[in-house]
């Protein structure tokens, strides 16, 4: 079973998520503006969320990572998760995640997404971890950017939408040689967050 510590940060939790979460992951990955935007339908029914979040609890049971809840701090909600999926032990991994709608802007998956990329790292001794997008979805192109994952190209209508469409997409990487590279960088930002197992 793989390794999945806790962070916390100043405004929020990272912690596995669990079927308490249903709810509060229901109410965002049911807008007609978050599953789409990541290739997945939006959830119809709590039943559909709970089927979701089962799948991510028996992935982690399976030498894969799990899936993270994104906690509020402050109100204790779910509004986001973020993971580590298309796992390769000790090689690489892509990280993807969503967020509710009501909190774009405020940085805190810019956050998140480096504290996977220490997880991927330092924890589980990946050597490269993809980040793919549509190339319409300009929020994460930005994101991916701002944290420094090296463009590499367009796969042309690489992935098959809930919805049958054929979609393009973005793929870039970053390295252990990067890691490496910006270590400095990652040790500063890993003293404004807390761990533990």
């Amino acid at each position: 079973m793989i390794v999945m510590p806790t962070f916390k940060t100043a405004r929020f939790t990272l912690r596995p998520i669990t079927m308490k979460d249903a709810r509060d992951v229901h109410a965002f990955a049911s807008r007609d503006e978050v599953g789409p935007r990541a290739g997945w339908k939006p959830h119809k029914t709590l039943r559909d969320t709970k089927t979701y979040i089962q799948q991510c609890i028996a992935r982690a049971h399976n030498g894969k990572p799990g899936v993270y809840a994104l906690e509020m701090r402050d109100t204790h909600l779910v509004v986001g998760t973020i993971e580590i999926h298309a796992y390769v032990e000790d090689y690489k991994g892509d990280v993807g995640m969503v967020l509710d709608p009501e909190y774009w802007g405020q940085g805190l998956m810019e956050d998140a997404t480096r504290i996977m990329m220490v997880y991927a790292f330092e924890i589980l001794g990946l050597m490269r971890l993809s980040y793919k997008h549509f190339p319409n979805n300009f929020a994460s192109k930005r994101l991916r950017e701002k944290l420094g994952f090296t463009f590499e190209g367009v796969k042309r209508k690489s992935y098959k939408r809930f919805d049958g469409r054929f979609l393009d997409e973005v793929i870039a990487s970053f390295t252990d040689e990067d890691y490496h590279d910006k270590k400095a960088d990652f040790e500063a930002f890993k003293k404004t967050v807390e761990v533990s197992l």
